[in-house]
């Protein structure tokens, strides 16, 4: 093993996306994790994750697990299981449009 690679660290985070359906997470999520855009829409039932891998500065390797949070599971009981041990939450709503 080389010293570089004694030297790296390995961090685990996650960050989850909460907002109404139809507000665009997905494309979101899939935009970071995937470097991708799909054109048609498809519903998130439940939720979805994504993974995304990335080094930073100091031979910091960072795996972000990327939690899409379906729009009507918002009011469920589920939630709160959900966002645990989340470092992020993100609330993508469509309240946050202007003009619509």
């Amino acid at each position: 093993m080389s010293d570089s690679e004694e030297d790296s660290q390995d961090r685990q985070l996650k960050m989850v996306l909460i907002g109404d359906g139809a507000s665009g997470k997905t494309s979101l999520a899939t935009r970071f994790a995937q470097e991708a855009f799909g054109k048609q829409y498809k519903q998130t039932i439940g939720l979805d994750f994504f993974l995304k891998r990335i080094t930073l500065p100091g031979n910091l390797n960072v795996t972000l697990q990327v939690w899409d949070i379906g729009g009507q599971t918002i009011g469920g009981k589920m939630l709160d299981k959900y966002i645990y041990g989340a470092q992020f939450v993100y609330n993508w709503s469509q309240a946050l449009y202007i003009g619509e």
